[in-house]
């Protein structure tokens, strides 16, 4: 018989227990207690704005270039200033540190880019935590890591762009400490962090990062909640963001349902908040396989790259560029081999790297053309792939009778879907009706498309040339035949045609 004071005991131990392996249990258990029991994955929308968000400037490049992103580095280089330039020789102008974010890794890596000469190759460090008593990457400044002054002292120099200041917030899934059953405020955590950059004069000169959910976390079940999430994101900062970023990766494998059907109503919805808030954004996309993400050709990073850039994109981001990870399942990579070695030819850095260099390079060359372009609208042929929801309303059938485009067909099969889709744009300083730019894109990843639109009247139609840059004159008609490989994107400009000469 268990006497009353074993008893006692013995509840006291289990309770205990029970809260250490809570405390210390695996992510999948703490998303379990923090999902299902204690509701934290529930977004409680205020009535009102959390606060009056003050303004300030949108994000605009400081070296006057379109952003394009790796998202990390080699893990394993015995040269890092060596991987860097192959980084940078393949088109790349920022590095986010994703893979070596433990100290005393960051002071190398800052180290490294400062040999780097006549570069544009420059760093975004890494802050982020999820527990809001351990802000800085498992580094302190203080007892409470509340004050990141001194990490920003020391990370702000000419090499630096910025520092990554949270990944994903709105997830609050973390028992932060022993005996502590209230997750923390992503937002709130945000806020605190970003105010010190963008309050102070030197500090706001660089970039405050932060990377949000797609829609398809658990976390906001339809797309009206995830309109909500980054509504209440936004209100929820003292200072207006200066940059929206997310991150989507819409190629499963079949196993766990293929494309995603939600990949274009992300990038609208983002881009809609992105212009109704004056506010720029980046995309980060899947160029590397991983859990149940397949390993994406170069037509399938290609056209997640044109497609975003058809959404009014103002970056990309790589996810990931660099051999990494494979510990936890990462499979493929964009520069995989010979990262110490600047002298081997560029087929050597893997099957990958060469295509994605031009690619980056032809969107360098578009992007000086894109930086001064609002998105007006996007135009789908269809539903095409894995027919897409969210994006009903921007079928061609459903246009206004006013729409620059009257239809698109497939030259060699009139009959069936052309799978195209058409970001329609205008120039920032310009009435929106004065001259169109239209981003074209194959949908298709597997084929190319040969295809006729035809337009709402006769216009001069230049094309812009990716590789040397410049425009040249591809028809003064109503209509225009294009041949696109797979993935692939053409930007055009509709300029009022005056006469034939």
């Amino acid at each position: 018989m268990i006497s009353r004071q074993a008893k006692f005991l013995l509840i006291i131990f289990v309770g205990i227990g029970s809260i250490v392996i809570l405390t210390k249990s695996s992510t999948r258990i703490n998303n379990f207690i923090f999902s299902k029991v204690l509701e934290v994955y529930k977004i409680k929308y205020p009535a009102t704005p959390i606060r009056d968000t003050q303004e300030t400037n949108s994000w605009h490049d400081p070296r006057n270039l379109f952003p394009i992103i790796a998202y990390n580095f080699p893990q394993k280089t015995n040269d890092l200033v060596a991987s860097l330039q192959i980084l940078e020789k393949g088109g790349i102008n920022i590095v986010i540190n994703t893979t070596m974010g433990y100290m005393p890794e960051p002071f190398e890596v800052q180290k490294a880019i400062s040999k780097l000469k006549n570069s544009n190759l420059q760093l975004i460090v890494i802050l982020e935590n999820e527990c809001k008593d351990e802000y800085v990457f498992k580094n302190s400044n203080n007892t409470t890591n509340v004050d990141i002054k001194k990490y920003l002292e020391r990370f702000n120099d000419e090499y630096i762009y910025g520092w990554y200041i949270w990944d994903e917030p709105g997830e609050n899934r973390k028992n932060c400490g022993f005996l502590d059953f209230v997750p923390n405020d992503d937002n709130e955590d945000v806020n605190i962090l970003s105010s010190q950059i963008l309050k102070d004069t030197t500090f706001s000169r660089k970039l405050a990062f932060v990377n949000l959910f797609p829609t398809y976390w658990e976390g906001t079940p339809n797309l009206y909640d995830y309109e909500k999430y980054l509504e209440l994101f936004i209100a929820s900062q003292k200072y207006k963001p200066r940059l929206l970023c997310f991150d989507h990766y819409p190629f499963r494998k079949e196993e766990f349902g293929g494309f995603r059907s939600d990949y274009f109503a992300n990038l609208e919805i983002i881009s809609k908040k992105a212009k109704t808030r004056n506010i720029p954004f980046w995309t980060i996309i899947l160029s590397s396989g991983h859990g149940e993400y397949k390993n994406p050709t170069f037509e399938e990073i290609r056209f997640q790259v044109f497609s975003a850039l058809a959404y009014g994109a103002k970056g990309i981001g790589y996810y990931l560029y660099s051999r990494a990870l494979e510990e936890y399942g990462y499979t493929s990579w964009i520069l995989e081999k010979n990262v110490d070695n600047i002298y081997t030819a560029d087929t050597s850095y893997g099957r990958n790297y060469l295509p994605v260099k031009k690619l980056n390079e032809q969107v360098q060359t578009l992007g000086k053309i894109l930086n001064n372009l609002e998105s007006e609208k996007v135009i789908h042929t269809s539903l095409y792939p894995s027919n897409q929801i969210g994006i009903s309303k921007s079928i061609l059938n459903n246009l206004p009778e006013n729409a620059p485009i009257k239809s698109i067909i497939k030259n060699n099969d009139l009959d069936s879907d052309p799978k195209i889709l058409i970001g329609v744009f205008y120039e920032k300083q310009s009435p929106p009706n004065d001259k169109k730019y239209l981003m074209v894109v194959n949908k298709d990843v597997r084929n190319q498309s040969s295809i006729t639109i035809k337009f709402d009247r006769q216009y001069s139609v230049y094309e812009f040339d990716k590789n040397a840059g410049g425009k040249i004159l591809k028809a003064q008609n109503h209509l225009i035949k294009i041949l696109m490989l797979p993935g692939e994107g053409v930007l055009l400009s509709l300029e009022n045609y005056l006469s034939l000469k």
